[in-house]
């Protein structure tokens, strides 16, 4: 399966996406959301096939907005429902102490009734 690169800007993560590990790092405001997530969901719909046995998410979201939060909520979704019997599905969400992201992803953690790790770091 190849992988999925997008270089971060000013408005939008980067993303890479391997077999196994899934890493969206960066500001989440596309100007079309929409657009900008079709090919993420396109490729974790091809990963869903045969994913690997475990599948680590590392999130560093620096900001986000509100009608944004729902995409990263429904590719979080589709991620966990690969989480079965056979395989696992492990999602790190960092912040830092000066931005508010941990209460958006205890939020999710709670709405998509699966577990996260918080990890706080200096920067994202």
């Amino acid at each position: 399966m190849n992988t999925l690169y997008i270089e971060k800007t000013d408005r939008t993560p980067e993303i890479d996406f391997s077999v196994g590990k899934l890493r969206i790092w960066g500001t989440f405001v596309p100007e079309n959301p929409a657009e900008f997530y079709l090919p993420l969901h396109d490729w974790l719909k091809n990963y869903s096939i045969a994913p690997a046995t475990e599948t680590v998410v590392d999130i560093g979201i620096a900001y986000v907005r509100g009608y944004s939060m729902d995409y990263i909520e429904a590719l979080l979704q589709e991620v966990i429902m690969l989480n079965n019997g056979n395989n696992q599905v492990l999602i790190n969400w960092y912040f830092s102490a000066d931005n508010i992201s941990v209460k958006a992803g205890e939020y999710l953690s709670w709405k998509l009734e699966h577990p996260f790790n918080f990890v706080e770091i200096e920067e994202i």
